[in-house]
């Protein structure tokens, strides 16, 4: 086993113990009120795990304004965590497309 597999092979199991999000304290909604939106909105984050971190495609469904709830697939498990707001971006690819191409484009592919 090369360096690289041993790295990939640590990082699977790392992600198992699951994700690292932020505290109750950390979040303190008192100060900093939850805010939730439907649809969700796309974007990459970072996603801490024990020993690393992993840039996921997600969703955000709710926010403050130092915080956000990303929710993303890993295989047919879905994962919900807080993070720092500066771990977050949207997905520009989707953000550039209207609604009528993604429409299109999704009703062909079935």
């Amino acid at each position: 086993m090369n360096r690289e597999q041993a790295t990939q092979l640590q990082a699977q199991y790392a992600r198992r113990a699951g994700p690292i999000g932020l505290t109750v304290e950390e979040l303190d909604f008192e100060h900093f009120p939850a805010k939730n939106g439907y649809p969700g909105i796309p974007v990459k984050a970072w996603i801490r795990f024990p020993n690393c971190a992993e840039l996921v495609d997600g969703e955000v469904f709710a926010w403050t304004a130092k915080a956000a709830k990303v929710t993303w697939k890993d295989g047919p498990v879905t994962y919900r965590t807080w993070v720092w707001s500066s771990a977050v971006t949207r997905r520009e690819e989707l953000m550039n497309r209207n609604l009528g191409e993604r429409t299109n484009r999704d009703s062909s592919s079935m």
